[in-house]
């Protein structure tokens, strides 16, 4: 057999559901609560910071998020009929009017609701302030307590030099030589030198025989005890003392002002509580039907299963008319107006002689005629004559006579050409212009609107809408929105669509969403887009509550776009994602890509072209990895996630499946996706479950590096997720249905970490719903500390203390006996009072409380393994004995090391940061680099090997040494 030893460089390849056989170097059985740094290791996955818990929200309805800049973060739900708003950054409600449509009760004052909810948020800074200022009274009542009286401390330390000889050299203790001499060292400086010890200084315990270099030289080593005098008096205690119960009654009154300001808000959420939503907008619907979509200061809703319609109101109806025009003025000729058969005639003079002629004169002499009959009325508007019949009845119009044959015309509802429009007209008339007979696309109706305002006389014709035409969206079918005020509250109210201003059913039809739902809604190229069945609708660029033309006479860049995508299969569109060459279109069966050839997005020059023939959930929403797209496809039990790369209208996108190695993993019952193309993230989960299922990924320019699946365990179950910058945050709730807002910082190394190392470096702890300083009282009959917990207990976790030591706002006072202790207390108490107690008196001192969670990372089963051109070939017939593994660690806690060896009971292994001579005083258990040596001795079939973190530290694995023995079996392998 051959000693051999081989290196699994890093975990990165995550989750593999592959048999072990074909698992390559780095892919994992199992990886929970870990993640992946591919310049730091495998971490331990980060803690979820406590941010706060969402007042009055359930654990049901839709969950949205608005990050609209850093000052300005908010997370929202839609349940029970109404919308609750929450500071993403403080967990401090807001105020969202709900409008007069949506069901709202007369007992509602918002008004009332308002000065109640910043009575209460103000009470909430007024408790958190008191609470620090406690504290801080705190950490000076520990800190005169603690130093009136005298202290000593064990002190002995030495270096090592390499020249051409070793040298040890004491830094801190008592060196005694053979003439008697003590040589006194604290820290590295000498304090002195004599046949006696200085002041405040005395013999320890010996330890020559741990100092062997120093030892040969004839001189003996001991322990320096150091005795620290005392810094403060009784006055000092006493002064603490009165400070601290002032603060607490402080404290106390705040807390019972907070409380008496809850109940005139929670007074307020009933009083506007909707139980008769009626028949709204959002009545009825399911979490799953509705969709957001945030631009600034507006967040627009849409409900996916609400018929957009029309308002039944229509362009008013213009009377039965008529206008003839006396164009061409002639002597000795008859000018004719014929209405329903009657004609009306003037005959002009033989010549100038006999008086004057005018288009006037000649048209009043007409309308003279024409009024002498009962059935019409008739009006001279300059050369004109505007004509209705008296009882609004239908009639016929001929015109004829004068000198040549356009010396006289008329219209009535239409015209052939706008030449023949009159400069003087009936104020309000209305005429259609056909251009071209037989072809209705390129009529126009034209309005006049005289100068004065007047009922008659010059003006000009402006484009209208035809009559009796419905011009008018129903607002109370289309997307609503969620405001943000000036004030700061939100008001939920319907948008004021434009309305159809121009044109008719042919040259400015209604929208194709008119009559069916509408599935997504999206901004693209500075136009507000929906989805509609198997239709593309955006609207007027800039415009973007405009889906009519400007102009039924020429198509303009900047009018809507209204086209739709065929196929040979019905094309039923669910929700679009933006390319750098277009908008991808997601159909449940295929893709399309809506492109233009023009530097312009315009009606003329869009078109929509098949991408892929892929299926899509129509459920879950596409997600972004910067330069692709990622969606999900579901079988009955599964959900895979799919990729396309290098999205272009000339060839097809390259597809990749994502969850080719984990094809099961990821269950059908996910329905929330999110990414973060910053940090090469997507995570997938299901609402009222604790598991998240996370893809991490590192690309080059040229390809994707590494790819790698993982999971976390939630505490808590979750309700939504986002990422933003460099954090991930969940919505939790607990077993009595309270809901939380945690965060997950993504960095391990962190400059406001309460962890630090003895280099200088921070990071965070690894706790769930990790919260600094809670309030805490202590009980000195039973030297007992109780620490409150800030929210009620997630009953089945556990939770830990992690006692920090130090003064709360100071470096100094360490507690030298507890620095870096993780305590696992039973937490006690009920509803809005759940605590934990622990022995010693804590006030005033750095702690954090969080629930505890476990990084597990399973490995496969160990093969001695060959690569050629980047495929690995793993070696399973030879026979294969463990001796040990070397586990490269980077910044590290304590780590165990879970042996299960067929046959036998589970071996745990705990290696500790601490080593002989290498724990710093009041430093933190933890390594920035160490080796752990676990020995294993057994074959390789046998052998199963889990990592595992269990302690609030952090944990990094970088890369896997195993050692054994190796043979063939005399077999040559070919």
């Amino acid at each position: 057999m051959t000693a051999i030893s081989q290196r699994i460089p890093n975990l990165f390849g995550g989750i593999s559901q592959q048999p072990d056989l074909r698992k390559r170097p780095g892919e994992l059985s199992d990886a929970s609560n870990v993640y992946p740094d591919y310049a730091l290791g495998m971490l331990k996955r980060p803690g979820g910071k406590f941010k706060s818990q969402l007042q009055g929200a359930t654990a049901t309805g839709k969950w949205f998020n608005i990050l609209r800049d850093d000052q300005e973060k908010y997370v929202g739900q839609f349940a029970d009929n109404v919308f609750r708003i929450w500071s993403a950054i403080n967990g401090s409600p807001r105020t969202v009017n709900m409008g007069s449509n949506m069901g709202v009760p007369a007992s509602c004052n918002y008004a009332n609701f308002q000065t109640n909810l910043v009575a209460y948020n103000t009470a909430v800074i007024a408790t958190k302030t008191s609470l620090t200022a406690l504290q801080a009274a705190e950490a000076v009542y520990a800190e005169a307590f603690a130093g009136q009286n005298p202290t000593q401390i064990n002190l002995i330390d030495s270096t090592y030099t390499y020249n051409t000889n070793v040298q040890e050299i004491v830094r801190s203790g008592i060196v005694l030589d053979q003439n008697g001499i003590y040589l006194v060292k604290d820290n590295g400086a000498a304090v002195s030198a004599a046949t006696t010890l200085p002041a405040n200084y005395s013999l320890g315990t010996e330890v020559t025989d741990l100092q062997p270099i120093i030892g040969s030289t004839g001189v003996k080593v001991f322990e320096a005890i150091k005795t620290i005098p005392a810094t403060h008096t009784e006055a000092h205690v006493a002064t603490a003392q009165t400070a601290l119960t002032a603060a607490e009654t402080a404290y106390t009154n705040a807390k019972t002002a907070e409380a008496t300001a809850k109940t005139a808000y929670d007074a307020e959420v009933a009083n506007c509580a909707i139980s008769t939503p009626g028949t709204t907008y959002l009545s009825g619907t399911q979490p799953e039907d509705i969709e957001f979509l945030t631009l600034n200061d507006y967040t627009f809703v849409l409900n996916k299963k609400k018929e957009v319609a029309m308002t039944s109101s229509v362009t008013p109806l213009r009377p039965n008319e008529a206008f003839v025009v006396i164009n061409v003025v002639a002597y000795n000729a008859a000018y004719k107006v014929k209405l329903d058969g009657t004609t009306f005639t003037y005959n002009t003079p033989d010549d100038v002689s006999a008086a004057p002629l005018s288009a006037e004169s000649i048209a009043g002499q007409l309308r003279t005629s024409i009024n002498n009959n009962a059935g019409f009325s008739a009006t001279r508007v300059g050369p004109g004559i505007y004509i209705t019949s008296t009882n609004n009845a239908t009639f016929s119009l001929e015109v004829a006579g004068g000198s040549q044959f356009d010396a006289v015309f008329g219209f009535q509802a239409t015209i052939g050409t706008s030449a023949r429009l009159p400069l003087q007209c009936r104020n309000g008339y209305i005429v259609k212009i056909e251009s071209s007979a037989g072809n209705d696309f390129d009529n126009i109706y034209v309005e006049f609107t005289t100068d004065n305002g007047q009922d008659n006389g010059t003006g000009t014709w402006k484009e209208c809408l035809a009559p009796g035409l419905i011009y008018e969206l129903d607002a109370s079918t289309l997307p609503h929105q969620l405001v943000r005020q000036a004030d700061g509250t939100f008001a939920f109210s319907t948008v004021s669509w434009v309305i159809r201003k121009v044109g008719d059913d042919d040259t400015n039809p209604i929208p194709t969403f008119v009559g069916k739902t509408i599935t997504d809604l999206f901004f693209y190229r500075n136009r507000f887009g929906f989805l509609s069945s198997d239709s593309v609708i955006l609207s007027k660029a800039g415009d973007f509550f405009n889906f009519f033309a400007t102009s039924a006479l020429t198509a303009t860049a900047d009018d809507p776009i209204d086209i739709a995508a065929s196929s040979t299969r019905p094309v039923f569109l669910n929700y679009v994602s933006p390319s750098s060459i277009g908008l991808v279109l997601y159909g449940q069966n295929e893709q399309f890509l809506l492109s233009t050839d023009s530097d312009i997005l315009s009606p003329l020059s869009s078109k929509i072209n098949t991408l892929s023939s892929y299926e899509s959930d129509s459920s879950l929403h596409s997600v972004s990895l910067g330069t692709s797209q990622a969606f999900v496809s579901k079988t009955p039990l599964y959900t895979r996630l799919f990729e396309l790369f290098d999205v272009s209208d000339e060839k097809p996108p390259v597809f990749r499946d994502n969850t080719q190695s984990v094809p099961e993993l990821v269950p059908s019952s996910v329905d929330s996706i999110i990414s973060s193309p910053g940090l090469s993230m997507v995570s997938l989960a299901s609402s009222t479950e604790s598991t998240v299922y996370q893809f991490k990924y590192f690309n080059t320019s040229e390809k994707r590096e590494i790819q790698t699946w993982y999971k976390w365990e939630l505490t808590g179950k979750l309700l939504h997720q986002y990422f933003d910058d460099n954090e991930y945050f969940a919505v939790v709730f607990n077993s009595t249905n309270e809901v939380f807002l945690n965060s997950y910082d993504m960095n391990q190394s962190s400059e406001n970490g309460f962890l630090k190392l003895t280099s200088g470096e921070r990071t965070d702890v690894c706790l769930d719903s990790w919260y600094v300083n809670p309030h805490r009282t202590y009980t000195s009959s039973t030297n007992l500390t109780k620490v409150y917990l800030p929210f009620n207990h997630f009953t089945g976790s556990s939770l830990n203390v992690l006692v920090l030591g130090g003064l709360i706002g100071s470096a100094s006072g360490l507690n030298n006996q507890s620095v870096g202790a993780v305590l696992a207390p039973t937490v006690q108490g009920s509803a809005g009072n759940y605590f934990v107690e622990i022995k010693d008196d804590y006030r005033g001192r750095d702690l954090i409380i969080g629930y505890k969670y476990d990084m597990k990372i399973t490995m496969p089963r160990f093969f001695v393994y060959t690569q050629t051109e980047g495929m690995t070939a793993n070696d399973s017939v030879s026979d294969l004995i463990i001796h040990r593994l070397n586990v490269s660690c980077g910044l590290s806690g304590t780590v165990t090391y879970n042996v299960d060896i067929k046959g036998l009971d589970t071996h745990s292994n705990v290696i500790s940061r601490t080593f002989p001579n290498q724990y710093q005083l009041n430093s933190v258990n933890l390594a920035a680099e160490s080796l752990h040596v676990v020995p294993v001795y057994q074959r390789n079939k046998n052998l199963t090997v889990e990592i595992v973190g269990d302690t609030p530290m952090p944990v990094s694995i970088l890369s896997i040494d195993w050692e054994g023995r190796y043979t063939k079996r005399f077999y040559q392998r070919v």
